[in-house]
């Protein structure tokens, strides 16, 4: 009887979070609602340079990626749509569980994904987080020549890890990894190949543009500005990145 029990109450569980998943992608798709960002730095060393840094952090750091939604939807003529809300939250000490997704399996994902829910709903609050974009952004101490590991994003849930640099020059680049992981919790997929280069056309912020190459800005999702069928570079910012049709598409502007 009591294992009878237990089978129910998790397939109702299951049931509330399926439900809850797809109440959150209809909300965010609604234009007349602005969508609701929430920022969490995460300081994970006793390093005095980080806390310096997300000391000096204010919401108005990351009111670019506001500016950058607003821009771009005038693009695709949504001018209906209210400017999205960006507050930056208190700091965490606890870094999100960890995931390696290059050669996981699809039960380590689910598991990870249950894992990261559950670290998140303690961190931001089971029922206050419904229908916000929770962006949990580890910083690292600035060591320019190290790449950061990747960042990864969540749809189910609108959660994104963001790994970024914690140094003010940095600033405008960690808003564009933040505004890509942002996305994909809208549904957006990556542009770019195996090698990183932007794949064509939907990689390209002007796959029209005669001659193609060089390109003068980034689509969003493939992160890189393509100089020629092999090279390509980081954006200086937001101003140098667009938002492509087909992702455009994927995060419900066209529909």
């Amino acid at each position: 009887m009591f294992r009878k029990f237990r089978i129910v109450a998790l397939l109702l569980l299951l049931l509330l979070v399926a439900a809850s998943t797809e109440w959150e992608s209809w909300l965010v798709r609604q234009a007349n609602i602005p969508l609701v960002i929430h920022i969490y730095p995460v300081v994970q060393e006793d390093n005095r340079e980080i806390r310096e840094y997300v000391r000096t952090l204010s919401s108005n750091d990351f009111e670019e990626i506001a500016d950058f939604m607003q821009q771009q939807r005038a693009r695709y003529r949504l001018h209906s749509i209210a400017r999205p809300r960006i507050s930056l939250e208190p700091p965490l000490d606890e870094v999100p569980p960890e995931f390696n997704p290059a050669g996981a399996s699809m039960l380590d994902t689910i598991l990870w994904s249950l894992r990261m829910r559950k670290w998140v709903g303690q961190h931001a609050g089971w029922f206050s987080g419904l229908g916000v974009i929770k962006l949990f952004v580890i910083y690292h101490p600035a060591r320019d020549e190290l790449p950061l590991e990747s960042s990864l994003a969540l749809r189910k849930g609108l959660i994104g890890v963001v790994n970024a640099y914690a140094v003010s020059r940095q600033n405008a680049q960690n808003n564009i990894v933040i505004t890509h992981e942002m996305l994909h919790t809208l549904g957006a997929t990556d542009k770019y190949g195996p090698d990183l280069q932007p794949l064509y056309p939907d990689g390209f912020a002007d796959p029209k543009a005669d001659p193609i190459y060089p390109q003068s800005d980034a689509e969003i999702m493939a992160g890189r500005i393509p100089l020629s069928p092999t090279q390509s570079v980081m954006p200086a910012s937001l101003a140098n990145c667009q938002i492509g049709t087909k992702t455009a598409w994927e995060i419900g502007w066209g529909e």
